[in-house]
């Protein structure tokens, strides 16, 4: 990818992966820069079992609302694995090839969820071969850019939001950057508690015609100046939440779009449940709104709907 090649089709997919998880668990190592996470107390064996129920819950969902979903299974019982999005993304620029990156990843355990068979897979669902551009080798200089948890994408402008953390660092932004074309938007973050922001994900989304944004999480007032400027150039309705709001994820929803290119807000029934009547209903005018319960997920691994999807673009 170049940088005459960075404007994408779509912004929002109707195509996605999700990986149906057999090892879902707490990861001690994420928890340490991943402060959604709670202490279950429940076993391993029904933490994983109700996990999968809730994971086969949201991809009926998703595929009832008319979003081609593609599943691969876990075969190989990591904890995290249900979050493919920060490993790999895709990407369809309006000229040049369709491409897919791979990520470095913080925790090692999770470096063991970029497969080879994963990327084969994506590619025979999609009846293409994209070019691979593959940034795993700057893990082994604590490099760290954890893909669409990382940075949230602007796609139809080539900008990318990313609040700086401990698996964010400033050098692969720039490595991504130089590959990508893209424009960086990098700002500071922290959570109620005063915790650095682990992933940009939860506190920031964008969509077709809307960004819900919690401004309140961004300290620095020129940092969060620049943000909303940035937001308010693209005409997208900004809806803003609050960092109360973000503790149930209300920032980790995503846009998607039904084959028949009809809008689809994926959240969890937590994040539904926290938004005001007036956020809902921006959101109800721009698209249909599914929630789906996923309280296991939630609580266990500190990710919801939008970290389990990686965008696959559209037909």
């Amino acid at each position: 990818m170049t940088t005459q090649y960075t404007k994408e089709v779509v912004q929002c997919s109707s195509r996605v992966l999700m990986i149906r998880p057999t090892g879902f668990g707490r990861d001690d190592e994420a928890a340490q820069t991943n402060t959604f996470m709670v202490e279950s107390g429940d076993d391993a064996a029904t933490v994983a079992q109700m996990a999968q129920q809730e994971f086969d819950s949201v991809v009926e969902a998703l595929r009832d609302s008319g979003v081609d979903v593609l599943v691969f299974e876990d075969d190989l019982g990591l904890p995290d694995s249900i979050f493919p999005n920060n490993w790999v993304s895709f990407h369809q620029p309006v000229k040049g090839s369709a491409v897919l990156i791979t990520y470095p990843m913080c925790a090692q355990a999770r470096r063991r969820e970029r497969r080879d068979e994963i990327l084969d897979a994506i590619a025979g669902h999609l009846g293409i071969q994209p070019d691979h551009l593959d940034l795993g080798v700057m893990e082994e200089n604590g490099q760290y850019l954890e893909g669409t948890g990382s940075m949230v994408l602007d796609r139809i402008n080539a900008v990318a939001y990313a609040c700086l953390s401990g698996r964010t660092s400033e050098t692969a932004l720039d490595a991504w950057s130089d590959e990508t074309g893209y424009r960086i938007v990098s700002f500071g973050a922290s959570d109620a508690d005063a915790n650095a922001v682990y992933h940009t994900n939860v506190i920031l989304s964008i969509g077709s015609r809307s960004a819900v944004v919690c401004l309140e999480a961004i300290g620095d007032l020129e940092d969060r100046e620049k943000v909303l400027g940035e937001l308010r150039k693209t005409d997208r309705k900004i809806i803003e939440i609050t960092l109360e709001q973000v503790g149930q994820f209300c920032g980790n929803l995503i846009e998607l779009c039904s084959v028949d290119g009809q809008a689809v807000f994926a959240m969890s029934a937590s994040c539904r449940d926290a938004l005001n009547e007036q956020q809902l209903g921006v959101l109800a005018y721009l698209g249909t709104i599914v929630a789906i319960p996923i309280p296991t997920i939630e609580r266990v691994s500190g990710g919801s709907v939008r970290c389990m999807i990686a965008e696959l673009g559209s037909a």
